[in-house]
């Protein structure tokens, strides 16, 4: 199953869309090339839901007044359990009316009904998908209510990322972190200190703890920018990276942009911080246009290496999330080419390569040999290396392979062609 099973996620209440995520998450074990592909898109789908409140209910639906079916009737969780296990099994929705009145359901729970309903979902015979897809839902509902709580109740499965638990619960501190910042650094000291984090890996990395450091200071950069670069100081260097990348798929406000940035230029290295300022960069893309980017940009006064790396991410990642939706056009591509050219005019022909790589590869929806075409016209017309380069470094062409030698032939550098068709064997 891919990513593209959480088509209906973009006018879903960002509670439904989390628990869809966390559960795909929690089951799926892919490449981590692929997964690092996908994720760009799971983070901008989220993002844009959490943005933009009018797509929570699709305008073409009948006045939620006219629904046949009684807003006070008892949720069966069984059938609703099957019916989300369906819907991700298959990736559409049989009974879009049913789902939304759910949404409104599951949104008017009190905190006492979420932990009896997540009571009744533990004594229910479901599959693993059905499990985890209602129990992340009933969590995330719950974190938004009461995070103290949800952390309290599960606090036994802190470590738990098969299921997409631990990372609810990050979520929770820094949903508790909000509300209550010296309880909930307080809470993570305490845990830390009683070897809750541990690493029992080889490298010493707790993915756990990072991703309870990520909600815990994501939080913090908007409220304490003090308190966020002590804790961020207070990591090995080279797990800060980690911690960034942890903060989850949360929608930065525009004002803590620059925080962010001096956050990211005081504890990272060159790399990781033009890695982690180009990511924030493709998850504004998701969430308006290209005006939006120059706009963080600016705000955080990005230097000209900075500039180019943000918008090479966006303008790259912004053709990824589209394909996503529908098939991608040329035009679309000529857009983002005009600007970026705007921005980092030596990376246009680069990127676009890198673009048509991704999107003929990771279940989008163009195919190879349409991405390919597309690519050749490019060339075309600019004779560029970067474009054949760009491409044969993102692509996957396991069965395009002959195909895939003859761009590799038309390199005009010697080395770069010869290494590229070494790839190719």
């Amino acid at each position: 199953m891919t990513f593209q099973g959480m088509k209906p996620a973009h006018f879903i209440a960002p509670v439904i869309a989390l628990a869809i995520a966390a559960a795909i998450v929690g089951t799926q074990r892919k490449s981590i090339f692929k997964l690092e592909a996908e994720s760009v898109v799971l983070r901008q789908r989220i993002e844009v839901v959490k943005s933009r409140p009018d797509l929570e209910e699709p305008s073409h639906l009948p006045d939620r007044t006219n629904l046949p079916e009684k807003e006070n009737e008892a949720i069966d969780w069984k059938e609703m359990a099957e019916a989300f296990g369906d819907m991700q099994r298959s990736g559409g929705v049989k009974d879009m009316r049913k789902l939304m009145s759910f949404q409104r359901k599951l949104q008017a729970m009190d905190k006492g009904e979420l932990i009896a309903a997540l009571d009744q979902i533990e004594a229910l015979e479901l599959d693993d998908v059905e499990k985890m897809t209602m129990e992340n839902m009933l969590v995330g509902q719950l974190v938004l209510k009461d995070p103290e709580l949800a952390l309290t109740r599960f606090a036994d499965r802190i470590g738990d990322d098969r299921t997409g638990m631990s990372w609810q619960l990050a979520n929770a501190l820094g949903e508790w972190a909000k509300k209550d910042r010296s309880s909930a650094i307080l809470w993570m000291d305490r845990e830390i200190a009683a070897g809750t984090f541990d690493s029992k890996s080889l490298d010493g990395k707790s993915r756990v703890r990072m991703a309870f450091e990520g909600g815990l200071i994501s939080s913090l950069v908007g409220t304490d920018i003090q308190a966020a670069e002590a804790r961020m100081a207070a990591l090995p260097a080279e797990q800060r990276k980690d911690v960034f990348q942890n903060f989850g798929f949360r929608r930065m406000n525009p004002e803590e942009y620059s925080a962010f940035a001096d956050l990211a230029r005081s504890q990272l290295s060159e790399n990781d911080r033009m890695e982690v300022l180009g990511k924030q960069a493709s998850t504004i893309v998701s969430m308006g246009d290209f005006k939006k980017v120059e706009d963080y940009m600016d705000q955080i006064a990005a230097t000209p290496d900075e500039r180019i790396r943000s918008a090479e991410d966006a303008a790259r990642d912004s053709i990824m999330g589209k394909a996503r939706q529908a098939k991608i056009t040329p035009g679309q591509i000529d857009l983002m080419r005009v600007w970026l050219g705007t921005q980092a005019p030596a990376s246009v022909n680069k990127v676009t390569g890198e673009a048509l790589g991704r999107v003929s590869s990771y279940g989008g929806t163009m195919k190879f040999s349409e991405a390919s075409e597309l690519l050749l016209k490019y060339h075309e017309e600019s004779g560029s290396d970067d474009l054949l380069t760009g491409f044969l470094d993102k692509a996957q062409f396991w069965e395009n392979q002959e195909e895939a030698r003859e761009i590799a032939g038309q390199i005009s550098d010697s080395e770069k062609r010869q290494a590229a068709l070494e790839r190719l064997k």
